[in-house]
């Protein structure tokens, strides 16, 4: 698998629940509690990064290891942003129940305003594996990393810009989650971990 390209847009309208996009609020089901790593006693809610619909992507999957339906929802530590590969700032859940059942679920701070960053939209297409052109690149099964124990690229995120957001990874490069191939091929990502390349 080359990975899939993920080309992100804004959109004109309120995207419906569901669909992929990067930043945002995440739709969520009853029942669902967002990440958040804790340090001395204070707990720290991570970013929400993007959601993608496992459906849409399903057709450019060429490795088939990939959900085939539900959502991926992909949390990070942005506040802090480790270098390391690091298991608490790194947070991938999937969802695979009624889509019907998703809604909104926003952060505010004191004043209620909301904290996340505007909608973008993520359309897919194929990709090379080295397509820089892409901010973001959904999986790359022909590559492993040997510095996290030979885990699989599940997402990469490059350093980019939108109206209301501008992220810099390390060296202007990418943030990468990482999982075992034999925890993706059984849908288990409770031990993605992240890392910025």
């Amino acid at each position: 698998m080359k990975g899939i390209k993920l080309k992100i847009s804004k959109p004109t309208d309120k995207l419906p629940a569901g669909s992929s996009k990067l930043f945002g609020n995440p739709d969520v089901w009853n029942g669902f509690e967002w990440p958040y790593i804790e340090e001395n006693g204070e707990k720290y809610d991570l970013t929400f990064m993007c959601q993608i619909d496992c459906a849409e992507a399903e057709g450019f999957d060429e490795s088939g290891l990939l959900p085939k339906t539900g959502i991926l929802y992909f949390f990070y530590d942005l506040d802090t942003m480790p270098e390391v590969p690091d298991e608490k700032s790194a947070w991938v859940l999937w969802y695979n129940g009624e889509l019907s059942a998703l809604h909104e679920m926003i952060l505010t701070d004191e004043d209620g305003n909301s904290l996340a960053f505007s909608e973008q939209k993520i359309d897919f297409e194929a990709s090379d594996a080295d397509d820089k052109s892409a901010h973001l690149l959904l999986g790359d099964m022909t590559q492993s990393c040997d510095f996290i124990n030979n885990r699989l690229p599940l997402l990469r995120i490059g350093s980019l810009e939108t109206e209301d957001a501008e992220i810099r990874f390390k060296d202007d490069g990418w943030l990468c989650f990482y999982i075992e191939k034999e925890k993706l091929g059984a849908h288990d990502f409770s031990e993605v971990k992240a890392a910025q390349i």
